[in-house]
Parts: C-alpha cells; structure tokens; sequence
C-alpha cells in the first residue's frame, strides 16, 4: 500500500479514475474495432445487412422532481346504513353497488305488528279526547254554579245590610235580621262548595289532558316505529353490498350496509420533515398503480399540518381527487407522487441507452454519405449524459439533441456505423 501511495501520491482515487478511464478506453477501442473490422471488406463484396430498427425522434420535454408514498383512499363520506327498529325484512328495494338519493327507501320490514300498535293507541288517545271533554264540561259546569253561588252571596249580603238598618230603626224584630244573617251564611258555604267542585274538577281536567297527552305520544312514538320500518338512506351516495334476504330479522342498530359519497376521494401522506419548505396548499399529486405504476388520477394538496408527527418527524398533508368517473374507490391502495417542480428538458427512452464500462450510450439513426454520392442510413453510437429516471424515459443531461432519431429497437444487434432500415419514424412526445 505505501508504495501505490508514493506513486500516485494519493492512496486509491487516481487509481480508480485511471482503472475508470482504461475501461472506458477499452470499451470504446473494442467498438470501433469490430465496427472496423465488419466494414473492412474484399472489393466486390455486398456489404453488411441493414439492421431494421424503429427511432423516435427526440422533443423537448417536462421532467418532473418528485416523492413517491403509499397509502389508501378515504371517501368523501362514510356511514353505516342501520335501522330505528327492530323487525323482519319483507322487501329489499336496491341491489349492491346501486346509487341512492337522499331519503330513497332501500330495505322495507314487516309492519303487521306495529299497525297494530298504531291502530290500539290510536284507539286510547280517542277515549282519552272524550275524557279530556267531559272533564272540560264539567269544570265548565262548576264554574257556572259557582258563578251562581257568587250572585247568592252577594244578594244575600245586600239583604242582610238592609236588615240590620230596619232592624236599628226598630222597623224589623231581631228574628228578621238572625234570618238574614242564616240566608247569607248558607249562600257563603255554597259558594265555598261550588269553589271546591270547581278545584276538584279542574284536576280532573288535568289528569284527562295528561292521560291524552300520553296516549297522543304513544301514538306519535307508535307511527314512527311504523316509518322506521322502511329503512332509508340518510344521504345520496354509492351502496355496499347489501346480503339480507327477505325473511331476515334484522335488530336495531345492525348494520344493513354501508352509503359512500366518493365524488371526491381523499389520501393522507407522511411527508418528511426536509420537504417542509417545499410544502404548500396546491401542490400537484398524481396516483399511480401500485402493480403498474399506471397513471390513475390527477388531484392537489388541499391540507398541510401545522403540526410535526414527533415520532416520524413527518408533516401530515392531505390530497383530494375529483372522481366523478367513479373509477376510484373508498380504501383502495395507490401510489401518490408529489410534484416539487417542473423543468424543460429532453427525455430518452429507457429501451435507446446501452451501457458499457459504467458509461452509457444510445444509437442515433444518421445518413453517412457513400462513394456512390448516396446516402446509407447508418447507427451512431453516442455516449450521454443522463439524470434521473422518469417512467420509462431517462432525463437527458449532454449528449443529443432535440430533433434527433434516436433508435429504440434492436440495438443489441447494432455497432457504431451498421446500416439500418428504418421500420416506421414516429414522434416521442414524453
């Protein structure tokens, strides 16, 4: 090892760019010479068979700067479609996966039972109305007899005023005026009773419109048990699936199916705490297959946490996508891209490069001119500069050009300078 270091005069990286560069030399060289060698010929003799290949011709392009994450869809809105009540089930009036309006009837059980509860309550709350008139006529009546025992008492008082003067001024004995005092106190204690009828009836007043009351509200409850008979959906969305047959009993609160409203779906994403300054309300998300890595939506950050995830040191932000297609669905696993940015530049197809040595290389169709003053479309193999990978295309650094042909098919069957037939020229428009 010391004697490498006083050689180079540093221990290992100017050998490996010289190991590098020999490679490189090498594999270059060894090109050139077999091109050479398949071009060097005897005078007369046709020369080497036309590869047939098919080029796309190169066009600017966008690369895009992005962060791949995982995760599953949520829905708009997601409930559970349950009963009120309890009862058998006589109809079911959707299938599985039907859209649902608000309101629309989707499971309907028996009502036999609670028709007759309706039809009996419905019944007492009529008894209780007559109830509830009798009492009212007869407080209505004591009230008049007590009005009548009022007057009694009041005549009877002026009569006994009238009595005691004549009696003073020796006009009337004293019998006449003890009579009026009697009159009068027999009018006062039947106006006391016409009172106590009146109080007594006006509590029974009461008790009839209480005991109306509660018969009405048996009816109330008894006609609603019989609405919630027929099972509803609260709002308009997508049905689940829905297994009851009819002749099920289903309880309260069992969960008959479940109502999505995936219009609009939504993806939660851990980004990492470094993409922090580049976060922001707008950002552009692409869902792709997780299989494929097919293109399946296109939607935009709508939330950013103002909060850090301590054990993740993550930000939770939050990306909606329209789908009114209905091609999404509520828990399906994606794969989201976040978009940083955006920048012009020409991209490759991944099938074009060949690498030799760690360098890469792509075939460009070109026309070589011929002795003859024709030209022969030939393959020419240039060394390129490439940045990162975009689907199925590199991002070009150095090394072509827009408006290039570059050769996408058979290349394995080609050398610098082998002539080539073009099969078809078409345009790449990543």
């Amino acid at each position: 090892m010391s004697n490498a270091q006083s050689k180079s005069g540093d221990p290992m990286l100017p050998v490996t760019i010289r190991r590098s560069g020999r490679a490189l030399g090498a594999a270059l060289a060894l090109s050139l010479a077999v091109g050479a060698c398949s071009q060097s010929q005897p005078p007369g003799a046709m020369g080497p068979q036309a590869v047939p290949v098919r080029v796309q011709e190169l066009q600017p392009g966008t690369f895009e700067e992005g962060s791949d994450f995982v995760g599953s869809l949520e829905a708009e809105q997601r409930i559970e479609l349950k009963p009120e009540v309890e009862g058998r089930v006589t109809q079911v009036l959707v299938n599985s996966g039907s859209t649902v309006a608000q309101g629309q009837p989707v499971v309907q059980l028996s009502t036999e039972q609670v028709q007759s509860e309706v039809a009996a309550n419905q019944a007492a709350a009529q008894a209780a109305s007559f109830g509830r008139e009798a009492a009212q006529a007869q407080v209505d009546a004591a009230q008049a007899q007590l009005a009548r025992t009022q007057a009694d008492v009041e005549l009877a008082a002026v009569e006994f005023s009238r009595t005691e003067r004549l009696v003073g001024a020796g006009a009337l004995s004293r019998q006449d005026l003890d009579n009026a005092q009697n009159q009068l106190n027999v009018a006062q204690a039947a106006q006391r009773q016409a009172a106590d009828t009146v109080r007594a009836a006006q509590a029974q007043l009461q008790q009839a419109l209480s005991t109306f009351e509660q018969a009405q509200a048996e009816v109330d409850v008894s006609q609603s048990d019989l609405g919630y008979k027929q099972v509803v959906a609260p709002v308009a969305g997508r049905l689940g699936d829905v297994s009851l047959k009819v002749g099920d009993y289903v309880e309260a609160g069992q969960t008959l199916a479940t109502i999505t409203q995936n219009s609009e779906l939504f993806l939660r994403i851990q980004v990492p705490t470094t993409r922090a300054s580049q976060l922001r309300t707008g950002i552009p998300v692409e869902l792709l297959s997780p299989d494929t890595g097919e293109p399946l939506a296109t939607g935009s950050v709508n939330f950013v946490s103002p909060e850090v995830n301590e054990d993740g040191q993550s930000i939770l932000v939050k990306a909606r996508f329209p789908n009114e297609a209905g091609n999404l669905r509520d828990g399906q696993f994606v794969r989201a891209r976040l978009i940083w940015s955006t920048t012009a530049t020409l991209l490759v197809p991944t099938v074009a490069v060949t690498r030799i040595a760690g360098q890469s290389f792509v075939f460009v169709a070109t026309d070589q001119p011929q002795e003859d003053g024709q030209t022969q479309r030939v393959a020419s193999q240039r060394p390129v500069q490439l940045g990162q990978i975009q689907g199925n295309n590199y991002q070009v650094i150095d090394g072509l050009e827009p408006g290039d042909d570059v050769i996408v098919t058979n290349i394995l069957q080609l050398q610098d300078g082998s002539p080539i037939t073009p099969e078809a020229q078409t345009s790449a428009t990543p």
